[in-house]
This record gives C-alpha cells, sequence and structure tokens, in this order.
C-alpha cells in the first residue's frame, strides 16, 4: 500500500525543519516590518508568528540562499539585518522565582541570562561568518573587545577571540543554570547589567566592514511566557535600543505589563515599537496569503511536478466552493416540498387566488422563508405583493428578506431534517479558519486525509468531495473544543463557557422566526465587568477562543460605549453547527455574561436558558448541556 504524501501534514513552524524557508509565503503586509525600530507581532497560537520570526534568521536566511547556489559574501551582502530567534519556553522562564530569592533579585538575574545567552548566540553567528569566509578574506570580523569581556569575566583565562569567547560565555551559561536550579548550593555568578554585554559585542561587530550597515535583531516568541518583571527587562530594551533591536511575538493579551525597569517609563506605539496582528489582516489579505501558504506546500508534491498544471497549485481547485443551492438539493427532497407547500397552504387557509404565489414555487428557500415570514406576523397581503414583484425583477423587500436569511433558512432545513450542516468550499474553511494560518492547514490536512481513505491520489488529483470537507471540518472542530481543557489556568470554566455560549448561537439558529439570523458573536460593556470576568476573558482570548474585534455596525443605543466584539472562534462553529460567517451578534449585559461565566454549572445554564428563553420568546428551547 503506498503512503500518502500529504503536503498539510506539518502546521508548526518549529517542525518544519532545514527547509522552513521552502514554506514561508511573502505578502505585502509584511513590506517593512523589520526596520530600525521595535516590532511586536500579535496572533493565535498558529497565526504565524514564529514562521516569521524564524525565517527571518541568520541561518534560516543563509540555508535559502545556499539552497540557490548563492554565494556566502554575495548572500551576506544583501542582508540589511541578522536575526536571531530566542523562544521564552513556559517550562524554563518560570524557574527565575521564588526560592526564597527576592524579585529585584531573580530580576537581576533573569537579565543576566539573557546577556549570556542572546550574547552566546550572536558569536555562534559570527564564527559561522567568518568561518564560510574565504581564507585570504580581509573583511573577516575582529574582536576587539578583549579588555571589555575579561573585565567582566575576571575569573576566566585569556578571551583573545571569538571561539575563546564563546567558551567562556558557554560555561557562564551553564554556571546561571545550575545558580537558579541549586541557589542554596550552587555560587551566584557576577551579574552583568541589562544588555550591555550583549550590546557592547554588537557596536563592535556592526562598525566593521562586512557588517556595515545592518541591524541585529532579538526575535523574542513566546512573549506572553514571560513574568511580568520579566517583560519590564525586555521592555527596557525596547525602549532603549543601543544598538540591538529587539522584536517581540506574542498572542494577543500577552502583554502583562508595559512598563519599564524604570517606574516612570512604559513602552507604546508608535514611539517605541511597530504594531501588527496577524489577526486583523483584511479578508482579502488574508485569501492572499492562505493561497500562497498552500501552492508553497502543493509545489513540493513530486507528482504534481510531472504533470504541470498550475490548477493543481491551488487550494481553491481542490476545496472548490460552497453552494447553498448543492446544500438545499441534497437536504429536500420532492416529499419535503410537497410538505413545505402544505404548511404554507393549511397556515394561510382560504385566501384569494393570488396568494398561491406563496406556495406554488418548488424553490424550498423561498417556501420555507414564507414560513419564517408568516412566523414574523409579516401580512399575507403584503408577502403576495412583495413576492409578485421579487419574480418580475422590480424592487421588493423579498430582495433583502432573501439576501438576509437564506444562510439562515439553512440551519432550519438542517435541523428538521436532522443532518448536520456542510462546510466545504474555499470560502467556508477561510471563514472557519478564524484568521488562523495553522486552523486552515489543519482543515486541509483533515480533508486531504478523508479523500485519500476513498482512493485520492495526486497523481491523478481531482476536487474534494462536500462530505470529505464537512467531515474534515466536523473533526478539527470537535479536537478543537475538546483541546480548551487544556488551557490553563481556567481550563474547566473556559471549556463549559464555550459549551454554553455555542449551545445559546446554536438555539438562536434554530429561532423559528429568525428574527436575527446567524448570531455567532456577543457585545458586552466590558467595563461593568468585574475583575475576575475581565481576567477570564483575556485569558479566553489569549487562547483564541475568544476573538476581539471592531463591531461590524456602531450604533449609538446608549448600551454600551465599547465598540468591541467578542466572537467565538469559528472553528468551533462546526461542532456546535452555527454559522462561520462574521453577520449578527447578541448584548450580553454585564450580569447575565458574569453568570455565564462565574457561576457554578447550575447557575449558569438557568441562566443561559433564560436568556434564550427571552431572545424567543418560548418555554421551548431549554438548553441540553453535557458537561
Amino acid at each position: 500500500m503506498t503512503t500518502f504524501n500529504n503536503p498539510f501534514s506539518i502546521d508548526r513552524a518549529e517542525q518544519l525543519g532545514d527547509n522552513l524557508f521552502e514554506f514561508f509565503a511573502y505578502h505585502k503586509s509584511f513590506e517593512g516590518l523589520l526596520k530600525h525600530k521595535s516590532l511586536i507581532i500579535k496572533g493565535g497560537r498558529g497565526s504565524g508568528k514564529t514562521m516569521f520570526f524564524l525565517y527571518h534568521t541568520y541561518d534560516n536566511k543563509k540555508k535559502e540562499a545556499f539552497s540557490k547556489q548563492i554565494p556566502f559574501s554575495t548572500f551576506l551582502g544583501n542582508q540589511e539585518l541578522i536575526g536571531i530567534h530566542f523562544r521564552c519556553n513556559s517550562n524554563f522562564v518560570p524557574a527565575f522565582q521564588h526560592k526564597g530569592i527576592e524579585e529585584e533579585e531573580w530580576s537581576e538575574l533573569f537579565a543576566h541570562y539573557l546577556n549570556i545567552n542572546l550574547s552566546k548566540r550572536l558569536v555562534e553567528v559570527v564564527i559561522d561568518i567568518n568561518n564560510n569566509l574565504a581564507k585570504n578574506n580581509k573583511d573577516k570580523i575582529n574582536f576587539e573587545i578583549q579588555n571589555e569581556v575579561e573585565g567582566l569575566f575576571k575569573e576566566h583565562s585569556i578571551i583573545d577571540s571569538f571561539e575563546s569567547f564563546l567558551k567562556t560565555l558557554t560555561t557562564s551559561e551553564i554556571a546561571i543554570v545550575n545558580y537558579i536550579n541549586n541557589t542554596k548550593h550552587a555560587t551566584r555568578p557576577n551579574i552583568i547589567f541589562n544588555g550591555y554585554l550583549l550590546n557592547i559585542l554588537a557596536k563592535s561587530i556592526i562598525k566593521q566592514k562586512i557588517l556595515k550597515g545592518k541591524t541585529i535583531h532579538i526575535f523574542i516568541d513566546e512573549y506572553e511566557n514571560l513574568l511580568s518583571y520579566q517583560q519590564k527587562i525586555l521592555n527596557t530594551l525596547i525602549k532603549h535600543p543601543d544598538p540591538v533591536i529587539f522584536d517581540v511575538g506574542m498572542r494577543n493579551e500577552g502583554h502583562k505589563i508595559y512598563q519599564t525597569l524604570s517606574d516612570t517609563e512604559i513602552i507604546s506605539a508608535p514611539h517605541d515599537f511597530h504594531l501588527f496582528n496577524f489577526e486583523e489582516l483584511t479578508d482579502d489579505e488574508y485569501e492572499e496569503l492562505i493561497i500562497k501558504i498552500c501552492e508553497k506546500r502543493l509545489r513540493r508534491v513530486d507528482s504534481l511536478d510531472k504533470i504541470q498544471n498550475d490548477n493543481f497549485f491551488n487550494i481553491k481547485y481542490y476545496l472548490g466552493e460552497y453552494s447553498i443551492e448543492d446544500e438545499v438539493n441534497s437536504l429536500i427532497g420532492k416529499e419535503d416540498i410537497q410538505n413545505l407547500k402544505l404548511k404554507i397552504k393549511t397556515r394561510i387557509g382560504h385566501k384569494k387566488d393570488e396568494t398561491k404565489i406563496l406556495y406554488e414555487t418548488n424553490d424550498p428557500i423561498i417556501l420555507r422563508l414564507n414560513q419564517v415570514l408568516l412566523e414574523r406576523g409579516e401580512k399575507i397581503e403584503t408577502l403576495t405583493l412583495e413576492l409578485q414583484k421579487y419574480y418580475d425583477k422590480k424592487t421588493s423587500k423579498y430582495s433583502n428578506w432573501v439576501h438576509n436569511n437564506k444562510m439562515g433558512v439553512v440551519f432550519l432545513l438542517c435541523r428538521e431534517k436532522r443532518k448536520k450542516k456542510s462546510y466545504y468550499g474555499f470560502n467556508t474553511y477561510k471563514s472557519v479558519s478564524s484568521g488562523i494560518i495553522r486552523y486552515f492547514i489543519e482543515l486541509c490536512e483533515s480533508a486531504f486525509k478523508n479523500a485519500y481513505r476513498n482512493g485520492f491520489t495526486f497523481s491523478n488529483p481531482r476536487a474534494l468531495t462536500s462530505d470529505e470537507q464537512t467531515n474534515a471540518a466536523f473533526y478539527v472542530s470537535k479536537y478543537k473544543v475538546n483541546d480548551i481543557e487544556t488551557y490553563t489556568p481556567n481550563s474547566i470554566r473556559l471549556h463549559r463557557f464555550v459549551m454554553l455560549l455555542g449551545k445559546i448561537f446554536n438555539t438562536l439558529h434554530n429561532d423559528k422566526k429568525l428574527s436575527e439570523p446567524e448570531r455567532n458573536h456577543f457585545s458586552t460593556e466590558y467595563d461593568k465587568l468585574s475583575n475576575d470576568s475581565r481576567r477570564f476573558i483575556k485569558n479566553a482570548i489569549l487562547y483564541s477562543v475568544l476573538q476581539r474585534r471592531e463591531k461590524t455596525k456602531v450604533k449609538t443605543t446608549g448600551i454600551s460605549s465599547d465598540n468591541n466584539e467578542f466572537h467565538l472562534n469559528h472553528i468551533y462553529a462546526p461542532y456546535f453547527q452555527i454559522s462561520a460567517r462574521r453577520i449578527r451578534s447578541i448584548y450580553f449585559k454585564p450580569p447575565i455574561l458574569e453568570g455565564l461565566i462565574l457561576g457554578d454549572v447550575n447557575k449558569a445554564t438557568d441562566i443561559a436558558n433564560a436568556f434564550v428563553k427571552d431572545k424567543l420568546q418560548s418555554d421551548n428551547n431549554q438548553l441540553q448541556i453535557e458537561l
């Protein structure tokens, strides 16, 4: 049995190895991000932060140049910056706390560790540059800080080259790590002031001919893992680049504090840094980016190269587009059409002949929509008149009714036929992925797996079926819901909140009046929430369970001055059988939202049921919550 080479099977930048540069897709929105000012990149896990940083490191840029057989001196001359990646490992950075040591001292120790570790990485780059330059090249980087470093590391022997300096830094790194793990027994190292060693090293090398005019960038990734005092240390380095520039990648709400080591100083945009958020790309920008990313992956499939058809490198070819008509036709048969007609005929009773227009059509969307409009209390005469105008292609209320309620009607039909809603097509996957690249890749990976089980091969490529894509969307959505239970520190409460919220939205999708179709996000008066609730919401945003967005329509009702809405991540839409589109929101009064977040299971469920009952004016929509 042949092994299926799924081009979407790797979704983490850290797993791409030496060929990472082959997967990087450049986008015009990246232009000018890495300059002479710090950059803060925000976005959920998998949105592209790490990929962006890793691609721009010295190591990966060099690998890319060598893969194109570009001489090293040419490669180095073309580089505007030397990039170094530092990941704030969640298993390591918390070690710099407690153990009977005050925070002020921990601050000195962590700053010292950064000095040593980042200087070591920069020295490794310098040695690599010198090793790659021709032996007789006069432009090799000279070691010019012997006096300075020997003064800082007095306990070490002569440090007269980058190689001997690297040995000293390696020994010093081991010493600081040993100390933080054995503070009572190990010897405390001599502390080097925040950023001092790194900056004197950087100054000494960028003034030399081979690196003149270049900038040194340190990419601090997973910044949200840092403790507050550690963020202060980095904030200080961001505020005062001298000359090293610190760029930071973090999840939304990952900034715990904006203060520097000075009590009277903070960092702010645009004065101290540029801000870029992957999740705030426009719809068109996100589409362009994911198409390019998918093309990079598809071009690595050998069998597609042999076919030489550009269509097969476009993800849109495989995913196609969602069709309401096709989904409705798969749901509704001739008998269903007759039942819909009978329901309308029974509802309107014995009226004039012209009312037959409301039930004589064979269009299930119109038939089911007419039921909705009758439930809303629209007059039969009005519907008759407006539908005739709609058929005659004249200005009609039906134009808006159909446009606004068409998808809502499909959700009603799915429920009534007890069938799952379809989630397929490029635009659907784009919406479900909620602006997070990894989610889109995971959806594609699962869809291609399903297709492979049905005989798909890249030797004879075809479009993926709606069922293959829908089943993939549900599978990914389900395990993303389950993943919530691992999101500390509010995992249990956060999972319960998502279950309640998803059930609320699902019930509102089944509103027989479709008074507000496709409701899948909410607004509230954020400033009136308790500190506990605000912390909870920030934590939900940190994990991209909720996504904060500006309101699509700002209404001056006086209900709330807050211009933000909170979206339940659309990756959960298939699981809860709700829309992944950004259409309608609901408003939670602060006490209601507080109850859903902080109440015990029974109280939160009662509040959810009361909310739905009030919205639908019905006692028949009790939520069935399984926690």
